[in-house]
């Protein structure tokens, strides 16, 4: 293969990578945009929520005084 085609050939698949490396970034862009941070107190919220654990349907209508 001679050198021009060569150089030709590198230059193109170097243009590929480029424009797949491009892509790769926007693509993690969308993804850091849908990602939310959670604020700590709402982490220690659900930690206290766990430990609490839950009840029952039956109970719950007792406790409130509501129909489910």
């Amino acid at each position: 293969m001679p050198e021009a085609e060569l150089l030709e050939k590198i230059s193109a698949d170097l243009s590929f990578l480029k424009n797949k490396v491009i892509e790769i970034e926007e693509y993690l862009e969308d993804i850091d945009m849908d990602l939310h941070h959670v604020k700590p107190e709402y982490i220690r919220k659900l930690e206290e929520i766990k430990k609490e654990g839950t009840i029952s349907g039956d109970d719950f209508e007792k406790k409130f005084g509501v129909k489910l």
